[in-house]
């Protein structure tokens, strides 16, 4: 029996599917991106209340995340030192 993907296919994810948007949303912030992260990752704050801990929180949580539910499904992987992050406070939208 085959891995259901993120996609809810069988299989591993195929370049197209690679590019599709992704959107993830934490306690605190949300995630939005492409499945491969190869566009980079766009953070924005739910309120003007997050604090560097609940931003780190929902960082660590989203990059779990990603981590045990995309990235099986992917041939490669450069890791996270190498991804992109915009970061955008509520304050700054």
């Amino acid at each position: 029996m085959m891995r259901i993907n993120i996609l809810n296919k069988e299989g591993m994810l195929t370049k197209e599917d690679r590019k599709k948007p992704l959107t993830h949303q934490c306690e605190w912030c949300t995630f939005k991106t492409n499945i491969d992260l190869s566009k980079g990752i766009t953070v924005t704050s739910h309120s003007q209340a997050v604090s560097y801990d609940g931003y780190s929180n929902d960082l660590s949580s989203f990059i779990t995340w990603w981590t045990q539910t995309v990235l099986p499904d992917l041939n490669g992987f450069s890791g996270f030192g190498n991804v992109k992050f915009t970061v955008k406070f509520w304050l700054e939208r």
